[in-house]
């Protein structure tokens, strides 16, 4: 169900995306679309689109007709391309794909797989977990309910058999760069191992990434993960970068996803050289 009060802004909004050329598709997403809204959450709509896209300011006085008066910012691009506005103070982001290259991506995902890189599924659960609002021909209806019956396997794989691997590498760069008191590389590299371990989490449960935000609430629901990750993870964050306990206690945490890698991956994967 849509957190209330946002079903007449997503109405709305799909009234005018619907009519302009170029669009194909509108889903729901975010975290109102798998029900984790909270008072701060903003109402994220995908747009799925096919050249040409209408330009930025175009788009702009099309969104006027609903949204608040100055609230419009077209053609923003800091994650993509982007648009944002408001609807009775209700803050609204269109996240607009080519729906060609998502298409694509979808395909490549079961054959022959997406290479690991961090957020290697977060398009995928986008489409998967997103819910249709506008849809004529069908096609991204026919996409996410092949995403829900089946997680692409090759892609599971993929990330496992490379990241995991990786994730040892990264924590002996975190070894050196405390050594040397590096602690701006320190904290860069704390940062990939954070990133390379939910990648891999999610995938081992064979559930697509959802993003940057709320790992650990998406964590609790997972059958496979390391004991007490939540809590782990929530003292590993908030040890500074230079902490002499950081190496081994995110260590441990991948020494054990890499034991539940080698219990349910499927696959073969290469030792963790911590």
């Amino acid at each position: 169900m849509v957190h209330a009060g946002w079903d007449e802004v997503a109405a709305q909004s799909v009234g005018v995306l619907s009519v302009m050329p170029g669009i194909v598709a509108v889903s729901l997403g975010g975290s109102v679309a798998v029900g984790l809204a909270d008072d701060a959450s903003e109402l994220d709509l995908h747009v799925y689109w096919a050249a040409p896209l209408p330009s930025a300011e175009t788009r702009a006085a099309r969104l006027r007709a609903i949204a608040d008066p100055d609230s419009v910012r077209a053609g923003l691009t800091s994650w993509g391309l982007e648009d944002q506005f408001s609807v009775g103070s209700r803050p609204v982001e269109l996240i607009y794909r080519c729906w060609d290259d998502v298409r694509d991506e979808v395909e490549r995902a079961y054959d022959p797989g997406l290479p690991g890189q961090g957020f290697t599924t977060a398009v995928l659960y986008s489409v998967a977990r997103g819910r249709p609002l506008h849809d004529p021909t069908g096609d991204l209806t026919t996409a996410r309910e092949r995403l829900v019956r089946e997680f692409p396997e090759a892609t599971r794989t993929a990330i496992l058999q490379r990241e995991i691997p990786l994730l040892g590498f990264h924590l002996s760069q975190l070894r050196k760069a405390q050594v040397r008191d590096d602690i701006v590389y320190a904290q860069h590299v704390r940062c990939k191992v954070q990133v390379l371990f939910f990648d891999v989490l999610f995938a081992l449960n064979r559930l697509y990434h959802p993003g940057e935000k709320r790992s650990l609430e998406h964590a609790r629901r997972y059958v496979i993960r390391p004991a007490e990750c939540e809590e782990r993870w929530e003292h590993a964050a908030r040890l500074g970068a230079n902490d002499s306990g950081l190496v081994q206690h995110l260590g441990d945490l991948v020494v054990e996803l890499h034991g539940l890698g080698a219990q349910h991956g499927g696959v073969e994967i290469s030792a963790v050289p911590l």
